[in-house]
């Protein structure tokens, strides 16, 4: 297999396993152009939350991987996505959010209904069939209040996701959400750079007190005593056990990679589940003295003390408490941009008083400016001719795999994603 200019056999062959990634591969733009068409195509991107919709007529505009893209709710509900390019001359339509009763190019005035059909127009030449003339889709599915876009007609059906998913986007009140904060972290590095950070806590203890202050987890992630990380994992067996006795919200694990995959197809790549532990030091929710910081979402009826994780694919991730969630967004913008977005919601409900914005963002905020300084540090790094691969640790174990993942994907391994059968919560 080629990509103009590059042997990209030749590379994926000499990649040495459980090593980082040869250079090319962060920061040759062949390469991300190869990836922008192939495997990034076929992952699922969050394009925002229903909430920012409010009604007919309400837009907005997102950019990922080279594209833009235009979100409405039509006169029937309805959320669709369209690619923000008038099939005219190839104007580009609305440059941020609004509302509107019908979408006009600024260019010619070509106009569409809000379901992207070509409203009449006697401007047409007579071979010109105005039915082939709308706005061209983009493949869209509303999960629960988030708007999720694929490029790829390959990417896989998320009707079984979402009956998995239902029972813990429902307790934590996603689809009855509002958007209370929202912050962007434009990183000056490839986006498998960022999403290496992400994926391993190794570098939490080093870089990011506000986070271990906060959640007890990096003892088993990062250096740490063997004593300290049994008694956290203690403490939380006996939190879950707990949490089952007395009937609270069951912490279910949701895995899809055993359950709607074959084991051939099991990927970082499609990684979709939920998974929820135990904050730790007796706190309710994500703030620095761990006290509530808004009202209590969803089927919540008291604070259990636990926060849960939840991946969608590869680009999308949420960490949930009792009162809040934070959702991720990881947007390839090129080979060295990649936007990483959060968005705090709360329950749709919530007056603005209620409401402690600054204490709800605080420890995601500074974790994640910590992170955009190390990642472009490492970028910076990468770039260097005295770069060379280097070998993931015992504490890296899922950074591995999402690199051995990533060889494959590139290589062409993947299988259009066919669901088997429905994903069914397991007990922790």
């Amino acid at each position: 297999m080629t990509v103009p200019g590059i042997d990209l056999t030749m590379l994926i062959e000499q990649q040495r396993p459980g090593w980082s990634l040869a250079q090319p591969f962060y920061v040759d733009p062949r390469i991300y152009e190869h990836e922008r068409r192939g495997m990034l195509a076929r992952q699922w991107m969050l394009m925002g939350h229903a909430s920012e919709l409010p009604e007919p007529g309400s837009y907005i505009v997102r950019e990922a991987l080279d594209e833009s893209f235009l979100v409405v709710r039509g006169r029937d509900q309805q959320i669709r996505a369209f690619f923000n390019v008038c099939t005219h001359r190839g104007s580009r339509i609305y440059e941020s959010d609004g509302r509107t009763p019908a979408i006009v190019c600024p260019y010619h005035a070509w106009s569409f209904t809000l379901d992207g059909k070509l409203r009449r127009n006697n401007d047409l030449p007579p071979d010109a069939d105005p039915e082939t003339l709308g706005l061209r889709p983009v493949r869209t599915h509303v999960m629960e209040g988030l708007i999720l876009c694929t490029l790829s007609d390959e990417a896989m059906d998320l009707g079984p996701v979402e009956e998995a998913l239902r029972p813990v986007l429902q307790q934590h009140g996603f689809a009855t959400a509002r958007i209370a904060a929202r912050r962007s972290y434009p990183t000056r590095a490839n986006w498998k750079l960022v999403k290496e950070n992400f994926h391993e806590c190794y570098h939490c203890r080093p870089c990011h007190p506000a986070y271990c202050e906060v959640n007890e987890h990096w003892k088993t992630e990062a250096h740490s005593t063997p004593e300290a990380a049994a008694e956290w994992t203690a403490k939380n067996d006996a939190w879950h056990a707990r949490l089952q006795r007395d009937g609270g919200f069951d912490p279910v694990v949701v895995g899809a990679v055993s359950t709607i995959f074959q084991p051939s197809d099991i990927s970082m790549f499609r990684n979709f589940g939920a998974r929820r532990t135990l904050i730790g030091g007796g706190r309710k929710t994500n703030s620095r003295d761990g006290a509530g910081v808004a009202p209590l979402m969803g089927g919540f009826r008291d604070y259990d003390g636990g926060h849960t994780s939840m991946s969608i694919g590869t680009l999308v991730y949420a960490r949930g408490t009792c009162d809040h969630i934070a959702v991720f967004q990881f947007l390839p913008r090129s080979v060295e941009l990649t936007d990483v977005i959060i968005s705090w919601l709360v329950d749709g409900r919530a007056a603005d008083a209620q409401v402690d914005v600054a204490r709800m963002i605080w420890m995601w905020d500074e974790t994640t400016i910590e992170d955009t300084a190390i990642i472009e540090r490492n970028a910076a790094g990468v770039r260097s001719s005295a770069y060379r691969p280097g070998p993931y640790t015992r504490l890296e174990g899922r950074t591995r795999h999402m690199a051995s993942d990533y060889l494959r994907e590139l290589a062409g391994g993947h299988e259009a994603a066919k669901p088997r059968r429905a994903m069914q919560p397991s007990a922790v």
